[in-house]
């Protein structure tokens, strides 16, 4: 009347790729995001409010950086004051300080003009 049934256990095949487990997750979640990106972008404030804060954000980037390049000079002045350092090694600074400088200044904004 009853069958003999044998229970085994249900083993789960383990993925050999744990990484691509992680990848596909990530893309499903990026994609969902992107479904939701235009509704929470205009309870956000839209575009407007996003290139407002880069512009705030680029303001504080380029005081930030200023001072920095400020506080650098004048400790090496200083050495220099103190014959600690050779004046020669302060020109060098004062060069890649503005090498720097145009890079932040002058090479950024005509990147970030190229999206806009």
């Amino acid at each position: 009347m009853f069958r003999k049934i044998k229970f085994c256990a249900i083993k789960l095949a383990r993925l050999k790729d744990d990484a691509a487990c992680i990848i596909c997750a990530a893309k499903s979640t990026l994609l969902g995001a992107a479904l939701l990106a235009p509704e929470l972008a205009l309870a956000g404030g839209g575009l407007d409010s996003a290139t407002e804060g880069a512009n705030t954000f680029k303001i504080w980037l380029y005081s930030f950086l200023g001072v920095c390049a400020s506080c650098v000079l004048l400790w090496k002045g200083a050495e220099c004051w103190a014959d600690r350092s050779h004046w020669s090694e302060f020109v060098t600074l004062g060069g890649k300080v503005a090498v720097v400088g145009a890079v932040v200044g002058v090479l950024a904004p005509y990147l970030w003009n190229l999206f806009t």
